[in-house]
């Protein structure tokens, strides 16, 4: 898709409804971009994590992408939001979801009202992270048009996506995204 004329390039199955994965942090970095831009939350706002948001102690996020969060840290919204942008973090997707909204169900329906004003008719969320979830689904059209959305309406955060690489508690972890140095992994079946 075309950004300034919103014009499809090109497509293959773009309606086909999928599990969004990890794409949908995109969206969780667009409520929290719609956050900060409304004065809501500040970049320095200190966060308490939850147990929830513990990988450790939260059976669903074992064995995922994480920033290595504990129970009672004290993190900065800023270094939340670059562990769920660079880092793919599923924990500080909960800890950011819970701040903002109060519960991760309270975010959710953000998402989800966010996608209606924005268009975006195939899909639904229903986890803050992409984490498999029944009833959870969208489609190329729709992640295009949340990407042009991201990139116009909250542009700060669409400048984190293009950092390299993120060091949280002496943790050093590169960027996941293949546009930005990540690993390719091509199949060749």
């Amino acid at each position: 898709m075309d950004y300034a004329s919103g014009k499809v390039l090109a497509e293959g199955n773009a309606d086909e409804k999928l599990d969004p994965a990890s794409l949908t942090k995109i969206m969780t970095s667009y409520v929290v971009g719609q956050a900060l831009k409304a004065g809501k939350i500040k970049l320095t706002d200190m966060v308490t994590v939850g147990k929830d948001a513990w990988a450790t102690g939260n059976p669903a996020l074992r064995g995922s992408s994480v920033m290595f969060l504990k129970p009672g840290d004290q993190v900065s919204v800023a270094d939340l939001n670059k562990g769920i942008i660079i880092q793919s973090g599923n924990d500080a997707c909960i800890a950011l979801a819970d701040y903002v909204a109060g519960s991760q169900e309270s975010f959710i329906g953000l998402m989800n009202a966010y996608a209606k004003r924005l268009g975006l008719t195939n899909t639904t969320f229903q986890t803050v992270h992409g984490l498999d979830a029944p009833g959870q689904f969208s489609t190329a059209r729709d992640m295009a048009l949340l990407g042009k959305a991201l990139i116009h309406d909250v542009p700060d955060e669409y400048a984190i996506h293009k950092e390299k690489e993120f060091t949280f508690n002496n943790i050093r972890q590169p960027n996941r995204n293949a546009c930005c140095g990540a690993p390719i992994c091509i199949s060749t079946a």
